[in-house]
């Protein structure tokens, strides 16, 4: 069994509050300058560290029902509730919820809880890159290895820009597992290079990790502003093509990561972060239902001063709106979760 590490449950944690400061629609225009750097980073930090913790010493029926009952079985769960919680009104739109359902995309509002989408597209990407591991195993040696499985990624990701281009959407963002494979790569690349500088007694100290901060900084903010708006479950990466989506999501996934260690180094807020990244799968899949929830029943019943500020969308709505979804949606996490708090 895997161990936790702190600052990987710190980075998920910092990724799943990204993903719903970026779904308050109403506080952010969809190509304000906000959304363009939430967007750009929110959902690529959980690809890479889907590719960090991949093993591929596992027999494949192992791998493929761990992530099944983690991804998918929830999707179906909640994918199901939410069509009850919105209850068609008329048998076309049960029918387009239960085609939408099935075909796992979160597009044209074929879901009315539309982040879900990500967890079958994770699975997916989880599948593609566990065979990308195959194909490496086939080396003997290790750069036999990491050729073989760059060739495999950057062919699986040629393949599915293809598809991408025809504009036809395949079931479970399948296409779009495809592309994305290279963030699984680059985080299965840090992981290995993590053992091997364990293994010399080489350390990457803080200081070599904030000096390339300076330079991934700057090149994600250039990225984000040359790319404007993208929006992964839409297959839309940006004004410049898939290479800026790239380059801009891995230095902000540097960031993130490389703020993450140091969180570590601070128990009480590290814990906090943590407890978000140790149930984000869950809160992915209740935080939009949470926000509906808290406009409609929690916000009318707070103080005139509160409903005013929602209203004018200025910082203190904001922030009272982001507090509460976030706190409510960890709240639901615990009971829809056996332990929460397990280590």
């Amino acid at each position: 069994m895997k161990q936790r590490t702190l600052w990987i449950d710190v980075a998920k944690g910092i990724g799943i509050l990204l993903v719903i400061l970026g779904h308050m629609n109403r506080f952010f225009e969809y190509d304000g300058r906000m959304n363009q750097i939430i967007y750009s980073v929110q959902l690529p930090v959980f690809l890479l560290l889907g590719g960090y913790w991949m093993e591929k010493r596992e027999r494949f029926f192992t791998f493929f029902s761990k992530k099944f009952y983690r991804l998918v079985q929830p999707y179906f769960l909640f994918a199901l509730f939410s069509i009850l919680y919105a209850w068609p009104d008329n048998q076309q739109e049960m029918l387009q919820y239960a085609v939408g359902m099935l075909w796992g995309i979160g597009i044209r509002n074929y879901l009315p809880n539309l982040p879900i989408w990500f967890l079958t597209m994770f699975f997916v990407a989880n599948i593609w890159f566990y065979l990308i591991l195959q194909v490496g195993a086939l080396g003997r040696k290790p750069w036999q290895r990491y050729f073989l499985e760059g060739i495999a990624v950057c062919l699986v990701m040629a393949a599915g820009w293809r598809i991408k281009l025809t504009e036809f959407r395949l079931p479970w963002g399948f296409e779009l597992a495809m592309i994305m494979q290279g963030f699984f790569y680059v985080g299965y690349l840090a992981r290995q290079l993590g053992e091997r500088l364990k293994k010399t007694s080489s350390a990457w100290s803080w200081k070599a990790e904030l000096l390339l901060a300076v330079p991934a900084l700057f090149l994600w903010l250039l990225c984000v502003r040359q790319n404007g708006r993208v929006d992964i479950n839409a297959a839309w990466f940006g004004n410049q093509g898939l290479w800026s989506f790239y380059l801009a999501a891995l230095c902000g996934c540097y960031l993130i990561l490389a703020g993450s260690k140091l969180l570590a180094h601070c128990p009480p807020l590290a814990k906090a972060f943590a407890l978000f990244g140790k149930n984000s799968m869950l809160i992915m899949a209740v935080h939009v239902p949470v926000l509906i929830w808290l406009d409609g029943v929690i916000t009318p019943l707070m103080p005139d001063i509160i409903k005013i500020n929602c209203m004018s969308k200025n910082w203190i709505g904001i922030t009272y709106t982001f507090v509460g979804v976030s706190l409510l949606s960890l709240f639901a996490a615990f009971l829809l979760k056996p332990n929460p708090f397990r280590k």
